[in-house]
């Protein structure tokens, strides 16, 4: 899956540089996206909107029962794919870098699966996870830099790589444990959301589908990782006084793999 998006970044800027020299010659296509073609003043303040598909990857799935010996076990969850959004505000200097910060949002995916494993080791047979899903927003702040425009190249096309650092708020749904084996064998707990630390990494190519002179439009085409921490599930149980309650709910490491296409448009004009 990983591996398809990155083609498909790869494939998309090429057509992106493709239709923005379309007029340009095989001979003189290289000299072309690297300064023959020259970009707008981008100096300052913009804004900047983003969309597209996600992997998310839930790994590390694991909760601790109610009784003193029970291991923690821990659950197989699958990938999935959900989408993405995003917008931000941030400024450009027009010497490689750039930076904003904007707010992000995660699709909401399903947080179920089969047990998989218990530390200490144990036979069971454990519970499953047979409910629960898993929603994330993060305010991410976001640095670029775009080695050629730091070079003094005024292309409309520009690569980039940019990293970002910030806080995901991971919300979980009220979720279900189900064990045919046990005395009460389908058991609810009530929902939760957590603060954690999110981080990112990435890369792509910017390219200005405006002429010069008129007022930019940059077009961002982009393959990052996101890191959004730990969703965690409350103990509080649903339908039934005396139901007993776990030592800690279910929790889930939340990882995003991102193809996104961006517009982003300077607010001055220079």
């Amino acid at each position: 899956m990983r591996t398809g998006y990155a083609v498909a970044a790869v494939c998309a800027a090429g057509m992106f540089a493709t239709s923005v020299h379309a007029g340009d010659t095989a001979g003189n296509i290289v000299g072309t996206l690297f300064g023959r073609t020259s970009a707008s003043v981008t100096y300052g303040p913009y804004l900047r909107f983003e969309a597209g598909p996600s992997a998310t990857d839930l790994s590390d799935a694991n909760w601790l029962p109610p009784g003193g010996s029970d291991p923690r076990v821990f659950f197989d969850f699958a990938d999935q794919d959900s989408a993405f959004v995003g917008a931000a505000v941030g400024f450009d200097w027009m010497n490689g870098f750039r930076a904003d910060v904007g707010l992000v949002s995660a699709g909401e995916v399903d947080a179920t699966g089969p047990w998989s494993y218990a530390v200490p080791a144990d036979p069971g047979p454990h519970a499953s996870i047979t409910d629960a899903r898993v929603r994330t927003t993060a305010l991410m702040g976001n640095v670029f830099y775009s080695p050629l425009e730091q070079r003094g190249v005024n292309s409309r096309v520009q690569p980039y790589v940019v990293a970002g650092l910030g806080f995901a708020r991971n919300e979980m749904s009220d979720w279900t444990r189900s064990n045919p084996a046990s005395s009460n064998p389908v058991r609810s707990f009530a929902g939760d959301s957590s603060i954690d630390l999110a981080w990112s990494l990435g890369a792509g190519v910017s390219v200005q589908v405006t002429r010069p002179g008129q007022h930019p439009v940059l077009l961002d085409l982009s393959l990052r990782y996101y890191d959004f921490g730990t969703a965690e599930g409350g103990t509080t149980p649903i339908g039934g006084a005396g139901s007993s309650v776990p030592r800690e709910g279910l929790q889930v490491d939340r990882s995003d793999t991102v193809v996104t296409i961006g517009v982003r448009v300077p607010l001055k004009r220079y």
